[in-house]
C-alpha cells in the first residue's frame, strides 16, 4: 500500500475515533447516572489515546493527518443525542447509540487490518484493537 493510502486509512480511523470521543463527551454531559458520567469520560479518554497513537504513527512517517471526525459519525451522534432527549430513559438510549459507535470503530479497525499495511502499522492497529474491543464489549454488556 502506498504511503498516501496508508495515511488515508489511518486518518479514517482517527475520524471514527474522534467521532466516538465527541459522542462520549456529549453523553457524559447528558447522562443522568453519575456512574455512567464517569464511565463515559473514561471511555472518551481511551478513544483519545487511540487518536493520539494513530496521529503519532502518521507523523513519525512524515505524514500529516487532517482528520477531525466524519459526517457519518456526526449524524449518528446527532440522532443518538436527539433520541436520548426525547426518550423516557436517557441513559439507556445513550448506551444503545454509543454501542453502535463502538461497532463502527471496531469494524473500521478490522477493515484496516485486512489491508496491505506495513508491519509496524499493523502491530499498532492490533494493539489499538485490544483497547477498542474492550470498550466495545463493555458498552455491549451495559446495553444487554
Amino acid at each position: 500500500m502506498s504511503f498516501d493510502k496508508e495515511t488515508r486509512t489511518l486518518s479514517h480511523l482517527i475520524d471514527i475515533n474522534h467521532d466516538a470521543c465527541d459522542f462520549y463527551n456529549s453523553a457524559a454531559e447528558q447522562a443522568e447516572n453519575p456512574h455512567l458520567v464517569t464511565t463515559f469520560t473514561h471511555l472518551e479518554q481511551l478513544h483519545r489515546g487511540v487518536v493520539r497513537e494513530l496521529r503519532r504513527c502518521i507523523a513519525e512517517n512524515g505524514g500529516k493527518s487532517d482528520a477531525h471526525g466524519s459526517l457519518t459519525g456526526s449524524a449518528a451522534q446527532f440522532f443518538g443525542e436527539l433520541a436520548a432527549k426525547i426518550s423516557n430513559d436517557t441513559d439507556e438510549t445513550l448506551i444503545k447509540h454509543l454501542e453502535e459507535a463502538e461497532d463502527r470503530c471496531l469494524h473500521s479497525l478490522e477493515e484496516a487490518l485486512s489491508k496491505d499495511l506495513r508491519s509496524d502499522v499493523k502491530t499498532l492497529l492490533r494493539t489499538e484493537m485490544e483497547t477498542l474491543r474492550k470498550t466495545h464489549d463493555y458498552m455491549k454488556a451495559l446495553k444487554d
